[in-house]
């Protein structure tokens, strides 16, 4: 396997110790079931990975010393949107290795957001999510990069990446130290973003009180918030009494139990 060698520009930096264990056991016990993909670099006589890299390093980790290979001939451009839509799913992936990749093929094809989007198939959302991780405070962005999928997730990364730098720095020893889920580090930085908006709090809605009869549905509404049940039928007699002097003259009011005029 002399003349087979990574990808120097692979988006996988790292390889993830249990998992590549376990995947170098396979190929130890079952030979390679999955040809890796390569392409032939004639300047240099070489045949480079394209796709398959952790199942290589599994393969000279287990002692093989041939494997089974898918011989392609790419455009550069290619290459690296192969490697991140495969890439893209696994867990193990880190964030910031994901988000450097789409900024190279961005940065290569002056792809705009949305062109990045169709060509990997993902939503443009998502794609925004992973390249504003790299608009994070070049020193916070190293210190982030050192717990990144460690004690720091993707939703963890994506929630502190929306704060301004004081509040990343701040929010990553948080997380850190506590070993906060993603969930309550959303809630935090939800919390200050709001707070640092001067964002306030909607006001409570008026007391409101609804009446269904026959024929009519009659609704009293306040323009205070703690008014009581007392307070609607008082408003409700008021409403009543105005009622019966807005009335025409000839209108008679009959109150239950009182006897209609002959």
């Amino acid at each position: 396997m002399v003349r087979i060698r990574p990808d120097p520009t692979q988006p996988r930096k790292n390889l993830d110790s249990d998992s590549q264990r376990d995947l170098t056991n396979s190929v130890r016990q079952l030979g390679l079931l999955q040809p890796i993909t390569v392409r032939y670099l004639a300047e240099e006589e070489v045949y480079q990975i394209i796709s398959g890299e952790r199942r290589y390093q599994a393969s000279v980790a287990a002692g093989l010393r041939e494997v089974p290979c898918w011989i392609q001939d790419p455009e550069d451009h290619e290459v690296l949107l192969r490697q991140i839509v495969e890439n893209w799913q696994r867990a193990d992936l880190q964030p910031f290795e994901l988000a450097d990749a789409l900024a190279r093929l961005r940065d290569a094809n002056q792809y705009s957001q949305r062109q990045l989007a169709e060509v990997t198939g993902k939503s443009e959302g998502e794609i925004s999510k992973f390249l504003a991780l790299l608009r994070m405070d070049p020193a916070i962005q190293q210190e982030a990069r050192e717990h990144a999928g460690k004690e720091l997730s993707r939703r963890h990364l994506y929630a502190v990446s929306a704060l301004d730098s004081e509040g990343q720095r701040e929010i990553i020893q948080t997380v850190v130290e506590r070993k906060l889920s993603a969930e309550d580090t959303e809630k935090i930085v939800a919390t200050r973003k709001a707070t640092r908006s001067g964002m306030k709090r909607p006001p409570a809605p008026p007391a409101r009180f609804t009446y269904s009869t026959t024929d009519a549905t009659v609704t009293v509404t306040f323009r205070r918030t703690d008014a009581n049940a007392s307070d609607a039928l008082a408003a409700l007699d008021d409403a009543r009494r105005q009622a019966v002097e807005r009335a025409e003259p000839e209108l008679v009011i009959h109150r239950p139990g009182q006897p209609k005029a002959a």
